[in-house]
């Protein structure tokens, strides 16, 4: 199995040339995501949940089913405006507001996934990443097709799994279309994989197809954080509330 190819990006300059290179081969769109530390896979939230010490499919499938339920018996009440039905944006609302779903978050901004690498944080000395994701490849590999996946059509079961138990347990990663249902979703370019097992996409065996991988350098975070502040690419940019706004004026 070869490795995913791995390049370094150590100012915007290096940044510039991977998006080029990214959308040279390709006519269709690439999505992006930054880690604060290299090593984390890429893995939704929920799949590297252990509620003990050893946790098989199963298990890990009815504990995703028991937070998503027990999360809507409280959504309902505490939001107004509560989507009804529609699991797509019930499981996005999920993963908005912090709770672990199969959901993974890209966004179509290199410059974005670039300030979530070098974000100031506890891994501010840690070696980042920058991953680019070609979509279409994603689901042409996994589903024959090049087209983004509707909840409503391919990918359904995927979508349903985590609210009921399915018959055929989906177990495939897909790029997804969801309805932006927060601000925040909008300003960020937002858009998701979903995963329907917890093989992280980098460990795939056909990854080389639609997925790249460029080390952020800690000792470049600083100066690059910098670059992308001239660039108006900030904290209370990509949050567009009161909180981060503050915040922003404090700092």
């Amino acid at each position: 199995m070869t490795e995913t190819r791995v390049k370094m990006i150590d100012s915007l300059h290096k940044l510039l040339d991977a998006v080029l290179r990214a959308n040279h081969p390709s006519s269709t769109e690439v999505w992006w995501r930054g880690h604060a530390m290299e090593k984390w896979n890429l893995l939704p939230h929920i799949w590297r949940l252990k509620a003990g010490k050893t946790q098989t499919r199963d298990e890990q499938l009815q504990l995703e089913r028991d937070l998503t339920i027990r999360f809507l018996l409280g959504a309902k009440i505490r939001h107004p405006h509560w989507p009804q039905e529609d699991h797509s944006v019930q499981l996005a609302m999920m993963q908005h507001y912090g709770l672990p779903t199969r959901l993974l978050d890209w966004t179509e901004s290199p410059l974005f996934a670039l300030f979530f690498a070098v974000r100031e944080g506890e891994h501010e000395t840690c070696d980042g990443a920058l991953w680019a994701l070609m979509p279409s490849a994603l689901n042409k590999a996994e589903f024959k097709t090049p087209m983004l996946l509707s909840p409503h059509t391919r990918a359904k079961k995927l979508f349903k799994a985590p609210f009921c138990a399915v018959k055929t347990v989906q177990e495939k990663h897909a790029a997804v279309v969801v309805r932006h249902v927060d601000l925040r979703m909008f300003v960020q370019l937002s858009a998701f994989t979903i995963h329907g097992s917890r093989i992280p996409l980098e460990e795939m065996g056909n990854r080389d197809k639609y997925l790249v991988k460029y080390v952020v350098p800690a000792k470049n975070k600083v100066e690059l954080r910098r670059g992308l502040y001239d660039l108006g690419i900030r904290e209370a940019s990509l949050f567009p509330d009161l909180e981060h706004l503050a915040q922003e004026l404090k700092t």
